[in-house]
């Protein structure tokens, strides 16, 4: 039978005195068992009073209290679900919400309702199972409070069912900036793994901190008394949630306890630097709602037997009644009608960390240097890891100083070094690599080793990366233009946008393994390309144009001429003593690959009488080609010319130094009878 969903009776017991209980264990997988319910006390039986509830007593699913997903979109947990709006996944029957998750192959949209890809009519996304998500978002949210759910849960590996919360506002952006909280949640219940009981624990959890992948959680478990299963029977499963603490029970046993200072908010402002939220953010804001049922996902499908046992659905989420209720001592902070159980784990949670202020070159060059012996400045070290299954830590190593060790076990999770402004790292598009140093210490077999740049999931370019010989430190290059070519492999047709990088270096092992990196840092690296172009249509990175003039002076212009040459680089001398120049520099670079040198020169005016020009190659003054004599092209005509490297070495006077270059193009009317000469560049290159 039902409760009467009038008023909740239960013993008041003031925050103060909830303050002087005893911390419980610091881990959040402590099973807490054998508690005694809270006693509950007459004379406080109207401090909790009725808001909202659903008794599920009518034939159907009440709209006005709940919305119905349907995509196919997996949750952002690899899900393998598609939640529908059919009757056969959710409907109301025998005085109860029925959830049913079941083998079926179904197509839908591939993203979930808010996302601005969201088409109803979109059937891209095909999965092996169907279920239900039921939410009350703009039809029932609540700031504090206490909010109880009876219900029955599912069997078997692969299911897992959630009574959870989302921010109806979103207040400190993206998840989970703005805070997620589970009621309950449990997975494989009844499994049997080898040598363990049958899965029974439930979990109560928090999720804040940053936006994913900055997200951390903290939660603690609890085990029905007498080896009871959740499975098995109905049970009330509830939080009660004030200003500044939140607290978690099962049929009124409250075994765990989180506060405000084991949580935090952190969030990109509008001027897009990191900051902090209020104390007790992000739960000082409207949270709805979630009922669902998911299939397999990282959690689920990786725990117990793995994986997901088809044999065992269809499987059954049984919802007897919600009811969320207010405190009637003070409705506006939710204080003053805890209920407070005498052995309650204290889960400690996470501090802040602290904000490093941005710099403000960051990855300028020409070396973006991430971490030496220490993260560069304005980098933060952070890793994704939902399961806990990874760790890092920074050791002395004989030879190489401090580095950084990561060890993983599972297959979830990554380490990242982050700047949470965005950087725009565009001008490494084209010559850049990405370096580091790699010391592999032990791998399961056929484990992959992804390195990705993020800008915000799902822009995220990820390659494989070789793996060396255990022990033995190996010097890794990745061209970026290739990491970026290769896109997400987890969301196909996605790339990181290198003009907003939030995470400059991602690395994730795919499985089980224990690696160490150093020097990770951005360079570039030209002598494996093809090609290097220097201008076309703009100037490429590392390269900048400039001048120098002995006297007078040269004006420098973009313009766009149309027709086959579009932008190009007009300069116009008023003087006799300048050259003009495409610069990496503080750069030196080998390019003894290259053949020669091409551009395109249009000269719009020339009133001299002898018209000569010059070109030369530089290596750091005062090494260079020296200058060399191209013939003058017609005026008002575009001319292109190759000029051989091996001709500019072998040219009288010359030092140049081909491994050292860093003006591959020098280019200037004959010193000292200049004046009045316009003209235009176009297409610098080397080719090979």
């Amino acid at each position: 039978m039902k409760k009467r969903a009038s008023v909740l009776t239960i013993t008041s017991v003031s925050l103060a005195a909830a303050m002087l209980l005893g911390c419980g264990s610091d881990s959040a997988t402590d099973v807490v068992e054998d508690m005694a319910p809270v006693d509950n006390s007459e004379e406080q039986e109207n401090l909790w009073n009725l808001v909202w509830s659903d008794e599920f007593d009518g034939t159907t699913i009440d709209l006005d209290k709940w919305n119905l997903a349907y995509n196919c979109y997996g949750g952002g947990n690899e899900e393998r679900q598609c939640y529908t709006q059919r009757p056969e996944n959710s409907q109301v029957a025998d005085g109860k919400l029925v959830i049913t998750a079941q083998r079926e192959d179904f197509s839908g949209p591939a993203v979930a309702l808010g996302d601005p890809n969201y088409d109803e009519n979109d059937t891209s996304k095909q999965q092996a199972y169907t279920s239900a998500r039921l939410d009350s978002t703009n039809k029932g949210d609540w700031k504090y409070g206490r909010f109880e759910i009876r219900a029955k849960m599912p069997q078997g590996q692969g299911t897992w069912p959630a009574i959870w919360m989302l921010p109806t506002d979103w207040v400190y952006g993206p998840w989970a900036g703005s805070g997620e909280i589970d009621i309950m949640e449990a997975v494989n219940l009844k499994v049997v793994t080898e040598g363990s009981d049958p899965e029974a624990k439930i979990h109560g959890t928090l999720h804040y901190g940053k936006a994913w992948p900055g997200n951390v959680y903290s939660g603690a478990e609890y085990s029905l008394p007498d080896g009871a299963n959740p499975a098995d029977d109905f049970h009330v499963y509830a939080i009660e949630w004030e200003k500044d603490e939140i607290r978690w029970y099962v049929d009124d046993v409250h075994f765990a306890t989180q506060r405000s200072t084991g949580w935090y908010s952190q969030y990109v402002d509008s001027d897009g630097n990191l900051a902090n939220a209020a104390e007790d953010a992000p739960y000082n804001q409207p949270f709805h709602m979630i009922l669902n049922l998911a299939v397999g996902g990282t959690w689920a499908g990786n725990v117990n037997n793995t994986g997901v046992d088809e044999s065992v659905f269809p499987q059954v989420l049984e919802v007897d009644y919600v009811r969320v209720y207010e405190c009637s001592v003070s409705p506006e902070t939710g204080a003053g009608c805890a209920s407070v159980g005498d052995n309650a784990e204290i889960v400690e949670g996470h501090v802040a960390p602290e904000i490093t202020v941005p710099s403000t070159d960051i990855g300028a060059g020409p070396e973006f240097i991430l971490y030496d012996e220490g993260l560069a400045e304005g980098l933060s070290l952070d890793s994704y890891n939902p399961d806990n299954a990874v760790t890092l830590q920074t050791l002395t190593v004989e030879g190489k100083g401090e580095v950084l060790q990561l060890d993983k076990v599972g297959a979830t999770g990554n380490a990242y070094f982050s700047y949470p402004p965005t950087a725009d790292l565009s001008h490494w598009s084209a010559n850049g690599t990405l370096v580091f140093d790699l010391n592999l210490l032990s791998t399961d077999n056929d484990v992959e080793l992804l390195v990705k740049i993020d800008s915000g999931w799902p822009n995220v370019s990820d390659v494989s990366v070789s793996l060396p010989e255990l022990n033995t430190w190996t010097e890794i290059r990745i061209p970026i233009a290739e990491l970026v070519a290769s896109g997400n492999r987890f969301s196909p047709g996605s790339f990181v946008d290198l003009a907003s990088v939030s995470n400059p270096f991602v690395i994730e092992p795919l499985g089980n393994m224990s690696l160490q990196i150093d020097n990770v840092r951005y360079e570039y690296q030209v002598s494996t390309a093809n090609e290097l172009i220097i201008y076309d249509d703009e100037v490429k990175a590392p390269f900048t144009i400039g001048h120098y003039a002995a006297s007078g002076s040269v004006a420098i212009e973009q313009l766009d001429v149309g027709a086959d040459h579009g932008i190009v680089n007009q300069f116009s001398f008023n003087t006799d003593e300048a050259v003009v120049y495409f610069q990496s520099t503080g750069l030196q670079q080998d390019v003894s690959s290259f053949a020669a040198v091409e551009f395109d020169l249009n000269v719009i005016t020339d009133p001299r009488e002898v018209r000569d020009f010059n070109i030369k190659v530089d290596c750091g003054h005062p090494c260079s080609s020296g200058d060399f004599a191209i013939p003058a092209p017609e005026v008002g005509a575009w001319t292109h010319y190759r000029i051989a490297l091996a001709d500019l070495v072998a040219n009288t006077g010359s030092s140049l130094v081909l491994t050292q270059v860093d003006a591959p193009l020098v280019i200037f009317p004959a010193w000292g009878n200049q004046n009045g000469v316009v003209m235009q560049v176009d297409n610098v290159q080397l080719v090979k």
